[in-house]
């Protein structure tokens, strides 16, 4: 009899916690969040050591407001969770979920889609993202939507909705955008302009000059009978890249005697710097060069962004592009802080490094081009006729 009502009470119990885990919303991810932040390198420098333990604690309570306001807040709740720990300038603390099942985790919007329909604002209209089309529609003086109407996969059915736009109260916006691959993310104070939601594919004309796929992790070519061209697809920091990488400069930096070279950092989302410190080196050597435009855009990250910076150093180095992804005050030294959320089990990735303070300036706002380049032509044709007009 005791055997078997222990047994009972062993079952209500993992019942009871299973259900607790089960019902917990998104305010408790909150709560979760505010302790597990704690062990960011960025929290013990930014809160901590600055005396701002009741300024963060206030952010938190207007996040749980929002989300208590939200009716889709069980949707975006890995958003305000990120939008929450984004109060610290640090890019390398994130925070995110993978969905096992796109059409449960994403919400649909519910009214009638009419996307002929014409809209005095600048910010509505038809955006493209590669395959994937939607209608950005004002629903009301501080939201818009991003709904799906067109995508090459199955999941990313008609009405879904893949952004909201919010108009903060500071007359900023901010973006909840959700990947094709389900995961979604928060960005704050982002622009839109000429057509485009910066810092991300979405754009109006359905063009894509600011992109780069890189083919190979190196790439060397001469463009023309002035301009060098190097491409650097990824600074991933293992051995055998770091070989690969050794190799290429070791068969093509003598070729470099071109009076221009154009570097291409674009979508290089970092790794290790060592890996282009031979690079830098060379370049330092290298008399005939004159000048060495850096191509960067908003998925230009980490070490990247220092690798530019780095090169920057030289007088001769012309930045060119969009602002890169501000991604490089901090960092995961030999390994981060990694954990899951106790209640829906959202990943959490934290800094344990501070790469260097002199670069607090740029997190989350990123390095600022010396020229900016439009989405009209190929950036490497833009920098060819930005060169020839000096």
């Amino acid at each position: 009899m005791i055997k078997k009502y222990l047994t009972l009470i062993l079952i209500f119990g993992v019942n009871l916690i299973f259900s607790q885990e089960n019902n917990c919303d998104c305010v408790d991810e909150l709560n979760n969040t505010s302790k597990l932040i704690e062990n960011a390198k960025s929290y013990k420098y930014q809160i901590k050591r600055e005396d701002r333990e009741a300024e963060f604690k206030k952010w938190k309570e207007e996040i749980k407001q929002e989300i208590l306001n939200d009716s889709l807040s069980k949707f975006f709740c890995v958003g305000y969770l990120q939008k929450y720990i984004s109060f610290i300038n640090d890019r390398h603390n994130e925070i995110y979920f993978v969905p096992d099942n796109i059409n449960r985790n994403v919400p649909a919007y519910l009214k009638v889609i009419d996307s002929t329909s014409k809209s005095n604002d600048s910010i509505s209209g038809i955006y493209f993202a590669g395959s994937d089309k939607i209608l950005v529609k004002k629903e009301s003086d501080s939201i818009w939507y991003g709904i799906t109407l067109k995508s090459n996969s199955d999941d990313w059915t008609k009405g879904k909705l893949r952004l909201r736009i919010n108009k903060t109260p500071n007359g900023n916006f901010e973006l909840f955008e959700y990947y094709q691959n389900g995961l979604i993310f928060y960005q704050k104070n982002i622009e839109i302009s000429d057509g485009r939601i910066h810092s991300t594919f979405w754009n109006k004309e359905n063009e894509y000059f600011f992109n780069k796929n890189h083919k190979e992790n190196f790439t060397y070519k001469s463009v023309n009978p002035s301009f060098d061209y190097l491409g650097i697809k990824t600074l991933s920091r293992t051995n055998k890249l770091i070989k690969e990488a050794d190799k290429f400069y070791d068969n093509y930096l003598d070729n470099l005697t071109k009076e221009n070279l154009i570097i291409d950092l674009r979508n290089n989302g970092g790794g290790s710097i060592n890996q282009t410190k031979p690079l830098i080196k060379a370049l330092k050597r290298n008399k005939a060069i004159q000048k060495i435009y850096v191509l960067i855009n908003f998925k230009t990250a980490s070490s990247a962004e220092l690798t530019a910076l780095a090169l920057k150093e030289d007088e001769r180095t012309i930045l060119v592009g969009e602002n890169s992804r501000g991604m490089l005050t901090y960092g995961y030294g030999n390994r981060s802080f990694s954990t899951k959320t106790s209640c829906s089990k959202f990943k959490v990735v934290l800094s344990t490094k501070r790469t260097n303070r002199k670069y607090s300036n740029y997190e989350y706002i990123g390095i600022k081009p010396d020229y900016n380049l439009d989405n009209n032509s190929d950036w490497i044709d833009q920098v060819i006729n930005l060169e020839a007009k000096k």
